[in-house]
């Protein structure tokens, strides 16, 4: 298994076809502006359900298994900014026996279209296997840096593509979490054999009702997600 970096589940959009097909905004074009930041609560759900999906989906893998059964997310991300100093990214955390082993990146900005971008050491894997953050981000939400450009201006039409896209995979993060709630599992600490079970039932059920969704969104906007 690549150690910096794991293969997400959840699906991103294909933001460069989108923009061929309805393209940036015109300066005497712009949509009303919207409150487009996502919540660090929406950003923790997916990120846990992100996790998830490594470890209950992927029994076959039993390195994977290995490293995130028993793992839990912080709730504390750093906040990636962009040049102008608005939340870009969170970085959460994956937790186990006291170490921080892995990371789970999700947008800050819904105009992003997708919700986790990354899953990785990102880098910082050290020698006992523990993840060491950086300097800028080992404070979690106190602290954040540049990390890119600001998400720019689009049409109206792209701008809806892009909160739809979004939008489905932060309706599937939050259902797991809900029904796991309904079961009586926290989600916020290790599971047990028989939760794991429910979990992945769960998974799979919403998995299922999440690609109904994005073929809704695929046929009102004529694109491939």
């Amino acid at each position: 298994m690549n150690r910096s970096m794991i293969p997400l589940f959840a699906p991103v959009a294909l933001i460069v076809a989108c923009v061929v097909a309805c393209g940036c905004a015109a300066a005497d074009d712009q949509p009303a502006a919207v409150n487009t930041t996502v919540p660090i609560e929406h950003g923790w759900n997916q990120a846990t359900v992100a996790i998830l999906e490594q470890y209950v989906l992927t029994r076959a893998n039993q390195e994977t298994y290995d490293m995130f059964n028993g793992s839990t997310v912080s709730p504390d991300p750093a906040i990636l900014l962009d040049s102008n100093k608005s939340p870009l990214y969170y970085r959460y955390y994956v937790q186990k026996n006291g170490k921080t082993v892995y990371a789970v990146q999700v947008s800050a900005n819904k105009l992003l279209g997708t919700t986790v971008t990354a899953i990785g050491d990102f880098g910082y894997i050290g020698r006992d296997g523990s993840m060491t953050a950086n300097e800028s981000d080992s404070h979690g939400a106190e602290a954040g840096f540049v990390r890119g450009t600001p998400v720019p201006s689009y049409t109206d039409e792209y701008t809806r593509l892009m909160l739809d896209s979004w939008e489905v995979g932060d309706t599937y993060a939050r259902n797991v979490v809900r029904d796991a709630e309904n079961a009586g599992i926290d989600l916020s600490t290790p599971l047990s054999d028989e939760e794991r079970e429910v979990v992945g039932e769960i998974l799979r059920e919403q998995i299922g009702q999440r690609e109904q969704r994005i073929q809704e969104v695929e046929k009102n906007y004529r694109v491939s997600l």
